[in-house]
């Protein structure tokens, strides 16, 4: 019996290490460093705004929404890590055709990654709510320290293990509900769609934050949509700051939502696991290159009437297969979505100036998410087929690229922005708002993408090289004052017919120059030069005399 124990510890850390060994964490391939400066990154949030509200004397309900900015927080964050831990908590292939012939029980390997994922929880959980739990009694300064903190603790944990097994139980009635190719489409789709609501979750949480006492008060029943209420009313019956019986029962919510999604759990995905391993192993890999027939039928039309070459159709549909099967650009796509859906709900509550906006907003956050993304390698080893077939016109590269732009990300854009502009808006008036955003928006590709010499997603990329203070200031000006003086220009131009024929025609003469401009650039780049490792002063030219 003792021996049958013997492998559990090196089974967890074999786990354990394996969450952290992949390029999203560690591009050069150091996993622990990895995983240390992601600790350290979630831990300097909660620290700097616990410190910040030292300043204030919080009491009532100006507490209840500092305490929910953390609970939120937690709760979030604890939901991107079950995200980007997705594929773990499915049974590997790899992992059961190596153990599996060994003499382990399926029980013991079950085991084995259950605790490590519960060491995972319980690591990210510390780093996340530490210094807030350490600080708060700076924030909350009634006598009883054991309790303020312990009540603090007890509230953002449980919002965090809700989030991790709300997850987790989303994937458990995946698994008992689906299985084969069907699991395979559905996981991604809903790993996918997670990732874009937590960034929209995060981004409007201090929108959120200050509407729960009017929403109370006011009786509103839209407060138990949010977890992160629930949880503000599991904290007031830990340590009550208003009595308000409504906080309270979003308390109890709160209670019941956590033994539910931990009941789910524990009935869905462990015998789904089970299931699912067995699948994993009689089931052959699915076959990359085998669309549908509609997908098909798309691509023979996308190739008569757009690709005439044959380097244009490789690199055109090899960014739309790279983004359909790698993980980390389609997540990375979908944070940028999440990012999008919060800044167009800013502004589309600012009225017609917001609406304004709005495309402008979207298709803005669209390419420049494009841009960044396309800068990351898939599979760099597989970057030799593109350089071994290299023309010299490399030209075709980049039409190729800012098609599948176009027909693949701007027009899908727009085409579900269209029933809303025509709802809203006159006829004349849609048709101009479209034509408008349209013509900007590939006049903002052609400027974005100007020093662009690669195929997407072929190019080493260093991170260290990022000035992240320009990049940070072209987010935020693009952010702000580019749709709100574009959204103005639009209106004004509206007025003007021929100002805006002016404009028409100056915006695709500029599109079509730097067309030209770029054609006559040649050879692409496969490889970004790291920084040296010895920087000189150059002093090492001939004296002058």
């Amino acid at each position: 019996m003792a021996q049958s124990g013997r492998p559990l510890p090196i089974l967890i850390r074999h786990f354990f290490s394996r969450i952290f060994d992949r390029d999203s964490i560690s591009p050069q391939g150091e996993p622990e460093a990895g995983l240390a400066q992601v600790l350290g990154l979630l831990a300097t949030p909660s620290a700097f705004f616990v410190l910040l509200f030292r300043l204030a004397w919080l009491t009532g309900w100006n507490l209840v929404v500092v305490r929910f900015y953390f609970i939120s927080f937690s709760l979030i964050l604890m939901g991107f890590l079950m995200v980007f831990t997705w594929n773990d908590l499915l049974p590997d292939r790899r992992d059961y055709l190596i153990l599996t012939p060994l003499p382990l029980r399926a029980r013991t390997i079950l085991t084995a990654k259950m605790l490590s994922l519960g060491m995972l929880l319980g690591v990210f959980l510390t780093a996340i709510n530490l210094f807030s739990t350490i600080f708060w009694p700076g924030i909350d300064e009634r006598p009883t320290l054991f309790n303020v903190i312990s009540s603090h603790l007890l509230a953002v944990v449980a919002a965090g293990l809700f989030s991790a097994f709300a997850l987790a139980s989303i994937q458990g009635l995946l698994m008992t509900c689906l299985s084969g190719s069907a699991l395979r489409t559905a996981s991604l789709v809903v790993q996918t769609l997670l990732m874009g609501l937590l960034v929209l979750l995060l981004f409007i949480t201090p929108i959120l934050g200050p509407l729960l006492p009017d929403l109370i008060k006011s009786g509103n029943r839209w407060v138990y949509a949010f977890p992160g209420y629930w949880f503000a009313g599991v904290y007031e019956h830990l340590r009550p700051a208003t009595h308000d019986p409504m906080l309270l029962n979003l308390g109890r919510v709160g209670f019941q939502a956590l033994g539910v999604a931990i009941g789910v759990f524990f009935l869905t995905y462990l015998p789904g696991y089970h299931r699912h391993a067995r699948a994993a192993l009689e089931t052959a890999q699915p076959n990359p290159a085998g669309p549908g027939f509609l997908r098909r039928a798309l691509s023979a039309l996308v190739n008569r009437l757009l690709l005439r070459t044959p380097v244009e159709r490789a690199v055109f549909h090899f960014i739309g297969e790279t983004i359909t099967r790698s993980s980390k650009h389609r997540l990375f796509l979908a944070a940028y979505g999440g990012l999008g859906a919060a800044m167009g709900i800013s502004t589309f509550v600012n009225g017609k100036a917001g609406l304004l906006e709005l495309p402008l907003t979207l298709s803005f956050i669209l390419v420049s998410g494009l841009r960044a993304a396309f800068n990351f390698p898939a599979e760099l080893p597989a970057n030799w087929a593109f350089q071994l077939s290299e023309t010299n016109e490399s030209g075709m590269y980049h039409r190729a690229t800012r098609k599948w732009i176009v027909v693949c990300a701007i027009v899908p854009l727009f085409t579900l922005l269209a029933p809303a502009e025509f709802y809203l808006f006159p006829v004349p008036t849609a048709l101009f708002h479209l034509s408008y955003g349209l013509t900007l928006t590939v006049l903002l590709v052609e400027i974005m993408f100007a020093g662009f010499r690669k195929v997407p997603f072929t190019c080493a990329y260093f991170p260290g090289k990022v000035n992240l203070t320009g990049l940070a200031a072209i987010y935020f000006l693009g952010f702000t004052a580019y749709s709100g003086l574009m959204a103005k220009l639009e209106a004004m131009l509206l007025t003007e017919p021929s100002a805006a024929v002016a404009f028409f025609i100056s915006a695709w003469c500029l599109s079509a120059l730097l067309l030209y401009v770029r054609r006559n650039r040649a050879g692409l780049t496969y490889d970004d030069p790291p920084d040296p490792a010895v920087r000189t002063l150059g002093l090492s030219g001939a004296p002058h005399e």
